[in-house]
């Protein structure tokens, strides 16, 4: 018997989940000019948006800077759902999340807040769908999101709590 989230779960895969949290990561370190990284929970709102079609198509075709921004404002229904979503693909951030930690793609500022911060300069891999371009692209626009906003703000405006 065929399992029925078999695409799912071959599209939003742990390995590739690790890539797009550390595209977001990467944007927001270089937004706060290698300062300071990304809130470590805040890396739990990355891959429910960008592995999301809608968002991740509203993220992706915006410019900086505030990209999420005008991405709610040209589709206020981006954020339904995004805390279900977030709840929902928590396993498979902490699953991202530990990949890039054993490949040297992310590492652990452990300072008063964890933060999140790249292990590497360039990306892991070149890809050639349009698919995983969009997401990617949406993951930067989160990320630089994140480098841009204060942690209460962007928790207010996406309508999220932890």
């Amino acid at each position: 018997m065929i399992d029925v989230l078999f695409e799912q779960q071959v599209v939003q895969n742990p390995g590739l989940g690790a890539e797009t949290i550390w595209y977001a990561v990467s944007e927001a370190y270089e937004v706060r000019n290698r300062a300071g990284g990304m809130p470590l929970l805040l890396a739990f709102v990355v891959l429910p948006l960008a592995f999301h079609k809608r968002s991740a198509n509203a993220l992706a075709s915006k410019a900086k800077p505030g990209a999420l921004y005008k991405a709610v404002a040209s589709d206020r229904e981006i954020t339904l759902g995004l805390q279900e979503r977030m709840q929902a693909l928590s396993d498979r951030t902490l699953q991202s999340l530990s990949i890039g930690f054993s490949t040297g793609l992310l590492l652990l500022d452990s300072g008063e807040e964890p933060e999140l911060i790249p292990g590497r300069k360039t990306p892991p891999v070149d890809h050639v769908t349009e698919e995983v371009k969009i997401l990617l692209a949406a993951a930067k626009r989160v990320g630089q999101s994140i480098g841009e906003l204060p942690k209460a703000q962007l928790t207010t405006h996406l309508n999220i709590r932890f």
